[in-house]
């Protein structure tokens, strides 16, 4: 941490000064820009790979490339904003500079120095960017699919007029879908067997996630006719022969009668032994009776493997399967269960490969027909997906019928740039590639220099779930140099491995961490060598603090069960979030020495909350504890990254008022509506109408004559009237305007509830414009549909910001804190991974447990 002595080593550095640049990060950025060449750049975090895609579209610009015939397409809508603010801003800018001023932008942007003509060319590029037919293109892959839809319906065999469904409509859909789905499965006897084993593998709670797990990879459902011929195709992935099944694998596990007497003679030896050799005498006996093949197989490898019979052999190197004394009287009944276990690894393993068999096919039965009714309701609805855009505009420009879609579009692209690359998936890069066909394929119609770019980094890909393929980077610029070379076309591969974020410290405990080959192959590319990071800021100072684990202390026993859903005080999570709120609170304290440098003015200033970031692997104890612990210390949040709508005490409040105002014998409801802000009793006033009251707590509030209660009668009586009259989106309009209702809930939970009362009006209004309004119908799909609220964190705040790693892509901040770094995938992904993993459906997860704690500061 810095304090007194840091900030004297800092002072010299309390003012602004332009960054010392290295000549060979200038050079390289001048490859990358080069808008006569085709560049491949790799970035790590904070390298500045947003500027250089600026600077190569500055540069097209300035080699007078008409802004139509350049496409920029980025992953997200954020990125794609951020891209196009700056070009925009950059050309404005160059309209009223001086001649000096201009000359010198132009060359920092890595061109030549201008002439006149170059200078008034420049100062016409902004209005020439503004008016051109098409203008330039900055989007991302989703929306030019759309885009190119649209042009060729017809071609593409969609709607003219297709609507594009969001994220909250496309996974109502599917619910709608699975529940149809469903019904059907389970009206016949053999797919009723598929969704049965799909279901009892992944019990209650995992269903659904597994069911999206796998539609996410539809694809495999148009490459195989039915189950039987996926079944097949993962035969030889899995090592299993034609004919081999679970059953038959079984049955050579348990060695039929001979087995039987085997293990029957090994069990009386056993019985003269210790309580070990008992226990293993039980298992086998339990392996050999009356039961289905799989209720005795569990025993049997309990006998000989560690785990439940899913880990290691019992023995080891230096130990034995039986006690010491059983040894010296039976010496050869050690080898022969020796033996047993040596034969039964291979079976084990064999067993596994026909388990995941037969769970896979079971998986695509139940998968295969939830998306074949999922593609009907879209296509009686007219609408698509943003899956169905990608794999719709990959079938249109990869049809040979759909050659002069192409030829069309490249009378409009000249030069494709790609941020993020490596978010891409397998269908965006075949658009991809298809679209470049032709800027390679001999002189061409225009006789035109025609580049490809693209910029990303494997480290940094966070939209697996999406389906994107980050190995495909590596892949693609080896396909893209070799297009290059053969058309004789210059191609430059370009690193960027400097950082203007960090400090060398902080970049320095990376670099270690990834220094071993284990590590870094899960970061980089096959053939690429560890992740190297260097600083810009060289004189910036870093601090990085690994502190103990806190382990949890044994729990006692619930004394009351209404708090079960509480953690305890001393669990870890909340210890460890008890003690990072001190510590912030102590930084903020006029009289604590801790100083930050300041992003953005690099002077040295007191630490402030917009200045630490709390990153999570996942949003689970500890994220609540942490939000908890903030606001307990009177420390400024800005909430969580990501809400659950119908889970946020001002959307409860809103639907109790709702519920209140529809039914007025609901004693329940309208007392959470009168303990809302809304209505603003606290529990000495809901006691005193409520406690001995004969009817109803309606009829006891109408009867109140005190001030808040009469208040609180008439706004109920208000209410009602309104929700009889009223569409659900006017009644709450009214309740959250003229009512003051906004006011009231923002007044007590804090300005992050801004966004839920937003969206839940949103939803109001949507609900009116997909059918008859109704208030009791708009309240029911309210509290089932599962609405997430994406908050956007790069907006200035005062608050500590507490989000997950994969949501703080591209932010930055001066304190960091990573409080669950050490935690390891927990037993339900294993579970999942192993019963349903195919070279088709592999997810590697990371749900940490709180228990190992790291903070790094810089």
């Amino acid at each position: 941490m810095v304090g007194d002595w840091g900030r004297e080593r800092f002072g010299r550095y309390a003012v602004s000064r332009p960054l010392a640049i290295p000549e060979s990060l200038r050079q390289r950025q001048t490859r990358a820009s080069n808008p006569r060449t085709s560049a491949w750049v790799s970035a790590n975090a904070g390298s500045g790979k947003t500027h250089v895609l600026t600077q190569r579209v500055l540069r097209l610009l300035l080699d007078g490339t008409p802004p139509a015939q350049i496409l920029c397409l980025a992953y997200t809508k954020a990125a794609a904003a951020n891209m196009a603010d700056r070009v925009f801003s950059k050309l404005a800018q160059w309209t009223s500079l001086s001649d000096s001023a201009l000359a010198k932008a132009i060359v920092e942007s890595g061109a030549d120095a201008p002439g006149p003509r170059d200078l008034i060319f420049a100062r016409q590029l902004f209005a020439r960017t503004i008016e051109s037919p098409g203008g330039l293109k900055i989007q991302t892959l989703h929306a030019f699919a759309e885009r190119l839809l649209r042009l060729f319906p017809f071609e593409a065999n969609v709607p003219v007029h297709f609507n594009v469904l969001d994220e909250s409509d496309s996974k109502r859909l599917l619910l709608e879908a699975r529940d149809a789905a469903l019904v059907e499965l389970g009206a016949s006897s053999e797919s009723a067997a598929a969704l049965d084993l799909v279901a009892r593998e992944s019990g209650a709670t995992k269903f659904d996630e597994l069911l999206t797990e796998a539609l996410s990879r539809a694809e495999i459902f148009g490459a195989h006719d039915d189950a039987l011929a996926y079944a097949a195709a993962l035969r030889a992935p899995l090592g299993l022969s034609p004919g081999v099944t679970t059953a038959s694998v079984e049955a050579e596990m348990l060695g039929g009668d001979v087995g039987r007497m085997r293990r029957e003679r090994w069990a009386q030896a056993l019985e003269a032994g210790k309580k070990q050799d008992r226990a293993l005498a039980d298992s086998l006996r339990a392996a050999s009776e009356d039961a289905a093949s799989h209720a005795r197989i569990q025993p049997l490898l309990q006998a000989f493997f560690q785990k439940d019979g899913e880990g290691g052999p019992h023995g080891g190197e230096n130990g034995g399967l039986t006690t010491k004394n059983l040894r010296e009287k039976f010496p050869t009944l050690e080898e022969d269960l020796r033996r047993e276990q040596d034969r039964l690894l291979p079976l084990r393993e064999r067993r596994r490969a026909a388990l995941t068999l037969e769970r896979s096919a079971a998986l695509f039965v139940v998968a295969r027909s939830i998306v074949g009714t999922f593609a009907r309701m879209k296509s009686d609805r007219g609408a698509l997906d943003f899956n169905d855009q990608i794999a719709r505009a990959l079938a249109l420009v990869t049809r040979s019928s759909a050659a002069w879609v192409l030829h069309k579009l490249d009378y409009g692209l000249d030069h494709l740039l790609l941020d993020e690359a490596q978010d891409a998936s397998h269908p965006q890069w075949g658009i991809l590639a298809a679209l470049s066909t032709e800027f390679f394929a001999g002189a061409g119609a225009r006789p035109k220099n025609r580049t490809v770019f693209a910029v990303g980094d494997e480290k940094q890909s966070i939209f697996a779930f999406q389906g994107a393929a980050p190995q495909m980077f590596a892949e693609m610029k080896r396909a893209f140099e070799k297009r290059h070379s053969d058309a004789e076309r210059p191609f430059a591969d370009v690193p960027l491995t400097f950082s203007f974020r960090s400090s060398q410290t902080i970049l320095d405990a990376v670099d270690r961490t990834f220094q071993t080959e284990l590590a870094w192959r899960g970061v980089a590319a096959a053939g690429e060598p560890p992740p190297k990071h260097d600083a810009i800021r060289s004189h910036l100072k870093g601090v990085v603090e690994l502190w103990p684990p806190i382990t949890p202390s044994p729990a006692p026993e619930p004394e009351d069960w209404r708090v079960l859903e509480q953690p305890a005080d001393d669990d870890p999570p909340v210890v460890l979030a008890k003690r990072i709120a001190e510590v912030i609170k102590g930084w903020l304290r006029p009289t604590s020495p801790e100083r930050v440098v300041d992003p953005a003015s690099g002077e040295i200033r007191r630490i402030r909350e917009s200045d630490v970031m709390i990153l999570v692997r996942s949003r689970n104890a500890f994220f609540e504890a942490m939000i908890r612990a903030l606001k307990a210390a009177d420390v400024k949040t800005a909430g969580a990254d990501r809400l659950k709508l119908k889970d946020h005490i001002a959307v409860m409040d809103l639907i109790a008022v709702g519920r209140a105002a529809l039914l007025p014998d609901d004693d329940l409801t309208l007392a959470c509506a009168l303990k809302s802000p809304l209505m603003g009793f606290d529990d000495d006033a809901l006691m005193k109408i409520a406690a001995r009251r004969s009817g109803s707590l309606a009829e006891a509030l109408a009867a109140a004559d005190e001030g808040v209660a009469v208040e609180a009668a008439r706004r109920l009586e208000g209410w009602r009237a309104r929700a009889k009259a009223l569409s659900p989106f006017a009644f709450y309009a009214l309740l959250l305007g003229q009512d003051g209702g906004r006011r009231a809930l923002i007044g007590r939970l804090g300005p992050e509830a801004a966004d839920p009362i937003d969206e839940f009006l949103a939803l109001a209004l949507a609900h009116e414009q997909r059918e008859a309004p109704s208030m009791y119908n708009f309240l029911s799909k309210v509290e089932t549909i599962d609405v997430e609220i994406k908050r956007d964190m790069e907006v200035e705040t005062e608050g500590v910001r507490v989000l997950t790693v994969h949501a703080s892509k591209g932010l930055e901040a001066p304190i960091v804190f990573l409080p669950d770094a050490c935690g390891g995938p927990d037993a339900g992904d294993q579970i999942r991974k192993r019963s349903f993993s195919s070279p088709a459906m592999r997810r590697l997860t990371g749900n940490g447990a709180a228990q190992p704690r790291r903070r790094t500061k810089y």
